[in-house]
């Protein structure tokens, strides 16, 4: 799409089938692990990662310590196991909105907002970020930005190649900015749905300024604004062991 021409209408969020992405070990193993980390995250939404116990886990879980042991040695290990399966199931997710075809600063805006759904409402996100939030794990939540402002990065020089984005707009600085306003969101946010509405309203605020007068006009014509929220059960049942 060229800034001249209409931005294309809103699409759905698309949500894999199965957001796992766990697919080539055993269907018994599979279904286990998948329990044990629901429950993990689960535990590390509900009291964070120091005051998550194992016992609890196994509770939520409803399996043994045999069970557990035999996929992870620790606490530690069900986090960074965790963490993986969160990262591996958003590229299954990145995958999808590339199959749109739509621009680089519509994919990045539909990531955004993929972005703040699974925060919204896939369990094991909601988990996972609330444990990396603590000191015994901020390296992982330090890697874990640097990644999400490279691949922000990335889609602001595809915007910037195709003409998209405003004269003066630096692809790396936007990029930070981008996730910085995200993430402060997510810490100051009232809920999910309060998570929804600041975001949305960061992106009016920055879009106008980040990207091209045309390509701002054709975006503010699409009807983005009032796009559809994020299905919360479609969310949720993608993790169903």
């Amino acid at each position: 799409m060229t800034p001249s021409e209409p931005a294309p209408p809103v699409p759905d969020l698309p949500v894999p089938v199965s957001a796992w992405a766990d697919g080539e070990i055993g269907e018994r193993t599979r279904r286990t692990r998948r329990r044990l980390l629901l429950a993990a995250a689960t535990v590390f939404d509900t009291h964070g990662y120091s005051g998550a116990a194992l016992s609890d886990i196994l509770a939520v879980a409803g399996l043994t310590k045999g069970a557990l042991y035999f996929h992870f040695r620790s606490k530690q290990a069900l986090a960074e196991a965790l963490l993986v399966e969160v990262c591996d199931s958003w590229l299954l997710l990145v995958e999808e909105i590339g199959r749109l075809g739509v621009d680089p600063m519509w994919q990045l805006l539909l990531e955004t907002d993929a972005y703040v759904a699974r925060w919204m409402y896939d369990p094991l996100v909601r988990g996972i970020s609330r444990a990396i939030s603590e000191p015994d794990l901020r390296e992982h939540r330090l890697a874990w930005l640097a990644g999400w402002e490279h691949a922000t990065a990335d889609r602001l020089r595809g915007a910037e190649a195709a003409g998209l984005l405003a004269a003066g707009v630096d692809p790396v600085r936007a990029a930070r900015a981008v996730v910085a306003v995200a993430s402060g969101n997510y810490s100051v946010a009232d809920g999910p749905d309060d998570l929804w509405t600041r975001m949305s309203e960061s992106w009016e605020g920055l879009v106008p300024i980040m990207t091209a007068p045309a390509w701002a006009a054709a975006w503010r014509a699409s009807g983005w604004q009032d796009r559809p929220r994020p299905d919360a059960e479609r969310y949720r049942a993608s993790r169903e062991p």
